[in-house]
């Protein structure tokens, strides 16, 4: 059969197939083969339908080609007939070369009462790929359900960042739980030494949470931020916008002396989105000066990073409405005293200290 085509026709070639997966036969937990996308193909369907936003699901030639490079690494849970009923992959979503994350978690419902769910992650997080030389696994637990932070959990994951309600609703869900929260947790694998700069306003938190990390950093102090913001020229930013879930991510390249101006600007060019996250380098001089002016524009403690750019970043982020900072579920030590320090910023922000 032919696998490959524009979205379109991808999505009616799965749709006119009509495939059905045969429930309850033994499987085995393998790394993807190239004779395995076509069956990854019809998990997305089956799981999903039509509606899972990357277009690269649906297309078994381009999983495949995927997959050749070092960009994703996918284990599925294949049947005795060929048959894939679960998937789990790493993959990149950070500008790192020292991390990447674990997600795309897919099993069948007729295979969701085994073993399968815990077998996929355990395949991956026990004997993560060596040759690409990675330093932590990365992974983003939704909050409005507790059973992702289980699986963090057991492998002994630390959450260091919280992203306040980044993600929309669950399709039928716009008017019960909301737009969802997302718990960043890393699982370090190697535990290399480096020197970060502190920004005098979370100087307590960062100290906090590279205790509760336990990651072998020199922390400084980072006092002379006008000095080293004028020595660097002129601010780039590099933007990400995510129309379909409402999210601009701003990562911070250089900084200059005209970071708020360059700040306010990105801005307004994407006034529409729901929650904006802004990436701020550690292991420059300078980050001070950056917090400060985002504050101003309404920006408030996100959390830890580590080795988000190969180095450690500091994540800030704004929210277009009120958050409700009851609603996360909770249940990975420290995820508390972390949404306290993120709920107590934000109100600094909004009422003043």
């Amino acid at each position: 059969m032919q696998v490959s085509g524009s979205r379109e026709q991808n999505l009616a070639r799965l749709r006119e197939e009509s495939y059905v997966i045969e429930p309850g036969r033994k499987f085995e937990v393998d790394y993807f083969r190239p004779e395995d996308a076509v069956g990854v193909t019809r998990l997305y369907h089956a799981v999903y339908g039509e509606m899972f936003p990357v277009d690269s699901v649906y297309d078994a030639d381009e999983l495949i080609r995927i997959n050749e490079g070092d960009d994703m690494f996918q284990v599925v849970g294949r049947t005795s007939n060929g048959d894939v009923v679960g998937l789990y992959a790493l993959f990149k979503s950070a500008p790192s070369n020292k991390i990447m994350e674990g997600g795309s978690w897919i099993v069948h419902p007729d295979y969701r009462g085994t073993s399968l769910g815990l077998r996929l992650v355990s395949k991956i997080h026990n004997n993560p790929p060596e040759h690409i030389g990675l330093e932590a696994l990365f992974g983003q637990s939704v909050c409005d359900y507790a059973t992702p932070q289980k699986l963090v959990k057991r492998f002994n994951a630390k959450p260091c960042a919280f992203e306040i309600e980044a993600m929309p609703p669950r399709p039928g869900d716009e008017d019960s739980y909301g737009r969802i929260s997302l718990l960043d947790s890393f699982l370090f694998l190697h535990n290399h030494p480096d020197e970060v700069y502190l920004p005098d306003r979370y100087d307590s938190q960062l100290r906090d949470l590279y205790e509760f990390t336990g990651l072998d950093r020199k922390l400084q102090r980072d006092q002379d931020a006008e000095k080293a913001a004028a020595a660097d020229g002129e601010t780039a930013l590099s933007t990400n916008a995510f129309d379909g879930v409402g999210l601009l991510k701003v990562e911070v390249e250089t900084v200059g002396r005209d970071f708020a101006e360059s700040l306010a600007e990105v801005l307004r060019e994407h006034g529409d989105m729901s929650a904006y996250h802004l990436f701020i380098p550690l292991w420059r001089p300078g980050s001070s000066m950056v917090v400060e002016a985002a504050r101003r524009e309404g920006f408030f403690f996100g959390g830890l990073l580590p080795l988000w750019f190969d180095r450690d970043a500091l994540l800030l982020q704004k929210l277009a409405e009120t958050p409700d900072f009851s609603k996360p579920c909770l249940y990975l030590d420290g995820s508390r005293e972390l949404l306290d320090m993120v709920e107590a910023d934000w109100k600094t922000v909004q009422y003043g200290d």
